[in-house]
Order: C-alpha cells, then sequence, then structure tokens
C-alpha cells in the first residue's frame, strides 16, 4: 500500500526543472517486511536486572562504611601550629608516591614529567593494543603494562609511608613507625 502526497504548485510556468514532484511516505507493505529478532542469550538487561543488583550492592556498602565508621574511632590530631612541624613531614598517602619520586628526582622530573607521561601511556594503551578480544589470555600487553604500573605506584607509596623518619631517611617498620591513620 503506498501513500502519496501532492505538493501544492506554485502558478508558475511548466519546465522541466518545475515539474510535479511526489513523496513517497510507504512503498512496501507492512505484512512484507521479514523481522529478524535477535536471540536472547546475546542480550543483557539494564532494567530490572542489573540496576536493582546495583542498587543493593551499593546499600550493602553504604551499610557496612557505616557500621565500620561507628565501630572505628578516628580522632583528630592537634591543630596544625607554624611553630612545630612534624618530622617527618608527609603528604596524604595519595601523594606519598609522588614525595617519595621527589627524593630521587629533580621536580620537574618528579612532579611534572613523570607523572604526565604515565597518564598518556595509560591513555594511549587503548590505541597501542588494539585487541578487540575481551578474554584475559588475549590481553596480555594491557594486563602486563597496567600491573607495572600499579606495583610501581603501591611500592613507591608504601616506601614513602612505612619506610621515612625524620628527615626523610630510610627506616625499617621495626625501629619505629612513623605513620598515621
Amino acid at each position: 500500500m503506498s501513500i502519496e502526497q501532492k505538493e501544492p504548485q506554485v502558478q508558475q510556468p511548466q519546465t522541466a526543472a518545475t515539474q510535479r514532484r511526489y513523496r513517497t511516505l510507504a512503498v512496501v507493505k507492512q505484512e512484507a517486511i521479514t523481522r529478524v529478532e535477535k536471540p536472547l542469550e546475546d542480550s543483557v538487561f539494564v532494567w530490572p536486572h542489573l540496576l536493582v543488583r546495583e542498587f543493593f550492592a551499593a546499600t550493602a556498602l553504604t551499610v557496612m562504611i557505616t557500621l565500620l565508621s561507628l565501630v572505628i574511632d578516628a580522632p583528630l590530631q592537634a591543630p596544625a601550629s607554624p611553630s612545630s612541624t612534624p618530622n617527618p613531614a608527609k603528604a596524604p598517602w595519595y601523594f606519598l608516591g609522588l614525595q617519595e619520586l621527589l627524593h630521587y628526582f629533580p621536580p620537574t622530573s618528579a612532579g611534572v614529567l613523570v607523572p604526565g607521561f604515565t597518564l598518556v601511556a595509560l591513555a594511549a594503551l587503548p590505541y597501542i593494543d588494539r585487541n578487540p578480544s575481551r578474554a584475559y589470555a588475549d590481553r596480555k600487553v594491557a594486563i602486563v603494562t597496567f600491573t607495572m604500573f600499579v606495583v610501581f605506584w603501591a611500592v613507591i607509596t608504601l616506601a614513602g609511608s612505612f619506610f621515612r623518619g625524620p628527615g626523610w631517611l630510610w627506616v625499617w617498620p621495626w625501629q619505629h613507625i612513623y605513620f598515621d591513620l
């Protein structure tokens, strides 16, 4: 079944460029279209299955963190005083890796170049390892690269946290602990 609609004509002389035009709205009957259904085993339903699971996971995590915060006391230290600086003066744990790098390299290298190159390398990793497979056995380059990144930052963060004492000197943790939570 086809439906055609005639456009209104303007009073102009009929030439080859100004012939009547028709617009086709439907050419093929609806019954003639064969629909191919996607198999259900290839589909993942977001609502309600995934969102309900995520809601329950978020609720369980919120309850656990609330109970943990009620059980464990996290006291504050004394207010900071400009007349007495703690020795060693350490950055928060998430910057201790950079502070440890500053011990070994100049500030431009440790504070700008190493973190910048690391972030650029991690951003470029999906373009370097273009393997379309999602199997772990097929993604060796990406897994090894990211594992090296995580181990490197974990080691320098732990070294800055537990192995640095007064004057930022190397101190074994069994000699004295200079780490506060």
